[in-house]
């Protein structure tokens, strides 16, 4: 039996046990409507009387905070003004003897940094030279690298495409078998509900006894077909690996030969 037809012969049962649930439900609200409109009626009755005398006394703190504050600001700005006009008078001092700081340490820095520039570039050309030569020897044994590689896993990558083509064809051939055998079981499950169904119902169980039958042989068969690819699969990639080492035993003597000729 498919999940399709197991979910449908689920729904029908819990579709009768909903109704009953709906119905107690209703008569539970009803009470707990009665309850909740006495409880909010007492609760705002309390929220006036609290809110009367929240307002007498906050009005009579907000006076005094206001009477307090203006006596403390006025003597906040009065002690700002002696203290920004001494302020004053002592960074403009300090921004002179900075200023003049500033200009002798600039002249002696330019003139370090022209002497440091000249012997910068001239070390630069050399390190540059050098550093182009290196990388134009390195580019050359990486693209020899990349063009072995390259063919090595074309051969490789062409054997696994076909190999997973075959196996994709085996997979959705069954998967359409079991699928069209789901749906089936799900509509007869449907219409087992009705007293006419029972017969039918016999009869698809029967036939789906054969196609189980049917389907646990092609199993075995792929089975039996993916063991066979995994063993030649297993012996390409020995002989590829084998292949490589030579390859990679017989590429430090042409290195060398070709290094001699340059």
């Amino acid at each position: 039996m498919g999940n399709l037809t197991q979910d449908f012969a689920r729904l029908c049962g819990e579709i009768t046990a909903l109704r009953d649930s709906r119905r107690a439900l209703m008569v539970d609200v009803a009470g707990h409507d009665r309850e909740l409109k006495s409880a909010v009626s007492l609760m705002r009755e309390g929220f006036r009387h609290a809110h009367a005398e929240m307002a007498t006394s906050a009005k009579q703190a907000r006076t005094k905070f206001v009477t307090n504050m203006e006596a403390d600001v006025s003597g906040m700005l009065k002690g700002f003004d002696r203290a920004h006009a001494q302020m004053a008078a002592r960074t403009k001092k300090d921004l002179g003897k900075f200023v003049t700081h500033i200009q002798t340490g600039v002249i002696g820095m330019l003139s370090q940094f022209r002497d440091d520039h000249t012997d910068m570039a001239v070390k630069t050309k050399r390190t540059n030279a050098k550093f182009v030569a290196d990388v134009a020897n390195t580019v050359a044994g990486v693209l020899e690298g990349f063009h072995h590689s390259r063919s090595m896993m074309a051969k490789s990558s062409k054997a696994e495409r076909k190999q997973f083509l075959s196996k994709l064809e085996t997979s959705v051939a069954g998967m359409r078998q079991e699928v069209a055998a789901d749906i089936a079981g799900a509509r007869r499950a449907w219409e087992a509900l009705s007293p006419t169904g029972r017969k039918a119902k016999e009869d698809a169980e029967r036939k789906a006894r054969q196609q189980a039958e049917l389907r646990a042989r092609a199993e075995a068969e792929r089975k039996a077909k993916e063991e066979a690819e995994r063993t030649a699969k297993a012996g390409n990639e020995l002989a590829a690996r084998v292949a490589a080492e030579r390859e990679r035993q017989d590429q430090p003597t042409a290195m060398g030969k070709k290094k001699v000729k340059k």
